[in-house]
């Protein structure tokens, strides 16, 4: 076993993994949307992005040594598309959405937290709900065209 950043994050990612999994169990509705976790980005000379998932604390500035990005899960049935990303700590105020060209991009206090590529969705349908740190977003997939 190696003491390499890379083997401990992995061993903290598994870690991480078995107790979400042993927390869904045990919180009874498997069809909530859940999102947990960041991204670290290690920036090493500016060529080398390392990508971990883990727990989410709260989004920090960025440095030179690295950011951390929350992770945003996407849940789609036939008629919507709703997005969940953890953001404890943020207040709800300093939240801004914007979907353009195909992508949400999620701001906070004036920084950019992440974006998702969304698939096709009306956005005027947009509908979102930020509460216990969680922050959905809801869309609808539009209406089918007809074609007589």
């Amino acid at each position: 076993m190696s003491d390499s950043p890379a083997d401990i994050f992995q061993q903290l990612n598994e870690l991480m993994k078995r107790l979400m999994e042993q927390g869904l169990k045990e919180q009874g509705d498997p069809n909530r949307p859940f999102a947990y976790g960041f991204k670290i980005v290690i920036h090493d000379a500016g060529t080398t992005e390392t990508s971990v998932e883990g727990p989410a604390p709260a989004p920090e500035e960025p440095s030179s040594e690295g950011t951390l990005e929350p992770i945003a899960e996407m849940y789609t049935t036939d008629d919507d598309v709703t997005v969940a990303i953890d953001l404890p700590g943020i207040e709800k105020e300093s939240i801004h959405l914007s979907l353009i060209d195909g992508t949400l991009t999620i701001i906070a206090g004036g920084n950019q937290l992440t974006s998702v590529e969304m698939p096709t969705v009306d956005g005027d349908s947009m509908q979102s709900r930020y509460k216990n740190g969680v922050l959905e977003i809801k869309f609808s997939r539009g209406k089918p065209i007809r074609i007589d």
